[in-house]
């Protein structure tokens, strides 16, 4: 040993141990910073598949429909409707379309959903019924002789219904006949939106000079001709059409905009069985192509399931899903949140519901990824399911396209721009 190294090290050499001990830091530090961040989902093996924007809009903007059938999860494009392995994202058939796609049915009737598209820059003047299961084209036509915008298009108990501004038409589901029409320019009544399903349910306004009234009809999807009719109380406007059968519809007492806190359940004539108020406002959508869609809202055979708002009471708690006895209106149960924090529900799987929860920021462990937990439709009791990745958290946020199907979660943005990197993000229970 010498000398230098027996009476201990040079000036040099604790400078030399000094910038690695800095560096060691650093790199503690920094893992300490990324730990959290892994567990929010870098790398998570949940994550299925994803699109990019470029592959859902083509260069373009686009407001796409989602159906997520079985095996397979379909997707409306720039100029097609296409189907991908819902397990692994693999193209599986292309439904090519002669124009841009301006719209579709939300849901699905038979296997078949209906689509709108157009030739022209703001065209939208042919409908085409595509059969979910291998993509073959059943029928397509001109809806009429005019121009037509954006609709709304539902597909329901063998029809197809488009309706407009300034009109509505009806055609057969399976062979595109014409059905019946109705408005036009002039006309003093006008089908505000439909609700579609087992049964067809419609919100219609008609205006003589200074005087309107509403009312909610159940439709004969063959005919167009209303079965029952049920008329909206003085000072209330119809909100969303949550559900056909049962028919369950929202309703905006005074001038309150889109937001809607009373509900109104009716029975196969008409007759409301239940009327209530719910625990705040929902927010819901305006647009005449998707009068029916509502934030945070699931509605099943016997109940309703809302979250009323995504903001925290005065007192720093999130709202709950509450559960309401679509018989009697009487709230059932609310969750106990996990964590404390939102619970959005999603949709129905057999006899539970499927609830997501956004992630907590944090450092240092305390953050915690979004994830997706399901509730006891009878006790409102939740369980964690499995845990999403961060690029989840945003659209569980802001209200994109969620659906649940055959044990995976598909979250879409409801308006895809080229740019975008995850447009479309399929989920699933972790591999092995």
């Amino acid at each position: 040993m010498s000398a230098i190294g027996a009476r201990g090290s040079t000036s040099h050499e604790k400078a030399v141990r000094g910038c690695a001990c800095a560096r060691w830091t650093l790199l503690i530090a920094a893992l300490a910073l990324l730990a959290p961040l892994a567990g929010c989902g870098a790398g998570d093996d949940r994550v299925l598949w994803r699109l990019d924007g470029r592959t859902i809009s083509d260069g373009g903007m686009l407001q796409p429909t989602v159906w997520a059938t079985g095996p397979i999860l379909a997707i409306t494009r720039a100029r097609e409707v296409t189907g991908y392995d819902a397990a692994t994202g693999e193209r599986r058939w292309s439904a090519p379309l002669p124009g841009r796609t301006c719209g579709a049915s939300a849901r699905p009737s038979g296997g078949l959903v209906a689509v709108q598209f157009g030739r022209g820059e703001h065209g939208c003047e042919r409908i085409a019924v595509i059969d979910l299961r291998d993509g073959r084209k059943v029928w397509e036509r001109p809806i009429t002789g005019e121009r037509h915008a954006r609709a709304q298009v539902v597909a329901a108990v063998g029809a197809v219904v488009v309706n407009w501004l300034h009109g509505t038409a009806a055609f057969g589901l399976e062979d595109g006949r014409p059905l019946w029409h109705v408005g036009g320019a002039g006309s003093g009544c006008r089908f505000d939106g439909f609700a579609a399903g087992p049964a067809l349910v419609a919100a219609r306004t008609c205006r003589e000079g200074r005087d309107q009234t509403s009312a909610v009809h159940g439709i004969d999807p063959r005919t167009g001709r209303p079965l029952w009719t049920h008329d909206v109380l003085p000072g209330h406007g119809i909100g969303p059409l949550l559900s056909s059968s049962p028919a369950v519809v929202g309703f905006r007492p005074g001038r309150q905009g889109d937001r809607v806190s009373r509900i109104v359940v009716l029975d196969e004539s008409g007759t409301a069985v239940s009327d209530f108020e719910i625990g705040g406002p929902l927010e819901c959508s305006l647009d005449l192509d998707d009068p029916a869609r509502c934030e945070h809202v699931v509605v099943s055979q016997d109940a309703l399931y809302v979250t009323s708002g995504a903001w925290p009471d005065e007192d720093g708690t999130f709202p709950p899903i509450r559960a309401y006895d679509l018989a009697t209106g009487r709230v059932l149960w609310s969750t106990e949140n996990p964590d404390g924090n939102h619970l959005f529900p999603i949709a129905m799987d057999g006899d539970r519901l499927i609830a997501a929860q956004p992630g907590v920021a944090g450092f240092k462990g305390r953050g915690r990824p979004p994830r997706l937990v399901s509730v006891d439709p009878s006790s409102g009791e939740t369980t964690i399911m499995w845990d999403l990745d961060r690029a989840a958290d945003f659209p569980l946020r802001s209200g994109s396209h969620r659906h649940y199907a055959q044990g995976r979660l598909f979250l879409t943005k409801t308006l895809v721009k080229t740019g975008q990197d995850d447009a479309l993000l399929a989920y699933g229970p972790a591999k092995g």
